[in-house]
């Protein structure tokens, strides 16, 4: 894999693919180690339902035990219950401890999936649940090389390029939909079928330039007729919005990185390069194709 990246990565965990080319054995900007976690921070100064964040630290801790210390985006500590396998430390570390860590770094996670076409990258936003990975593992099918899942960061000193890492993970019907073949579990939990899946098509590069995000939204039926799935440009307060909302972890960012303001500077900057749309399409699985063409036509 080719491309810059905004750190490296020292880890005692096995990370995957996805996060194999920011490892490094020697020299990494970030030191990632099993240690002691505290449960809370007594001096928090924001909090969601799993973090707490006090000055250059973010708690992350889940009611299993599983816990991350982020510091100073400079090194992550964790702890796990015996019980918990490395599957899923592998999971949740690249979840929200990553989206920290990177926020302590300057960088800003948008909430997206995204295809390339040579260095440019085509991105598409939504909140978990609303087919994002299905349909950029489908399009990478046509063609467009696979760049990134569920996350992309953005630069803090060039707001357009984006940094993204490349495991793909669907559910049973997002891979059925796709027409891909499932690989091994996301996690070692009963019940929980979310699987890794190989695109057919990867990017080679680590890095690209983000030259279109398109914010999926869901379509409702009219007198039990379905829509058909279409592209709409967005501009002005339309697209500022729509790129706000695409931000990943907004409580997290802004208590991070200093409150909107921070957060819509770089916002402002990224309309100046980046095309906005909403891509309307109903959620049902017999149009799924057609939204595909969509957007690839």
């Amino acid at each position: 894999m080719t491309g810059r990246l905004p750190f490296t990565v020292d880890t005692d965990l096995d990370l995957g693919r996805a996060a194999a080319p920011w490892i490094r054995a020697h020299g990494a900007d970030i030191t990632i180690r099993r240690g002691a976690v505290p449960h809370e921070l007594p001096d928090s100064e924001a909090e969601g339902p799993t973090w707490q964040c006090a000055g250059n630290r973010v708690l992350i801790a889940f009611p299993w035990g599983m816990r991350f210390l982020v510091e100073g985006g400079e090194r992550i500590r964790y702890t796990a219950p015996d019980d918990c396998g490395p599957l899923a430390l592998r999971s949740f570390l690249l979840g929200t401890a990553w989206l920290a860590l990177a926020l302590q770094r300057g960088l800003l996670p948008l909430h997206a999936s995204a295809v390339a076409r040579g260095e440019d990258i085509y991105a598409f936003a939504a909140p978990t649940g609303n087919g994002k990975s299905t349909l950029g593992a489908a399009i990478s099918t046509r063609g467009y090389p696979f760049f990134a899942d569920d996350t992309l960061l953005l630069d803090p000193d060039d707001v357009a390029r984006c940094y993204g890492y490349k495991d793909l993970k669907l559910w049973s019907a997002g891979v059925a939909l796709a027409g891909l073949r499932p690989g091994g579990r996301v996690r070692e939990t009963t019940g929980y079928d979310k699987r890794y899946v190989e695109p057919p098509l990867e990017s080679p590069h680590t890095s690209g330039r983000l030259k279109v995000l398109c914010v999926l939204s869901r379509d409702m039926h009219r007198g039990g007729v379905f829509p058909s799935p279409s592209l709409e440009p967005l501009a002005g307060r339309e697209a500022l919005l729509a790129l706000y909302m695409a931000v990943h972890r907004k409580r997290m960012a802004r208590a991070v990185l200093g409150g909107r303001g921070p957060i819509f500077e770089r916002i402002r900057a990224l309309a100046r390069t980046t095309d906005a749309y909403r891509f309307r399409r109903p959620f049902v699985g017999s149009l799924f194709d057609e939204g595909v063409r969509v957007i690839t036509g």
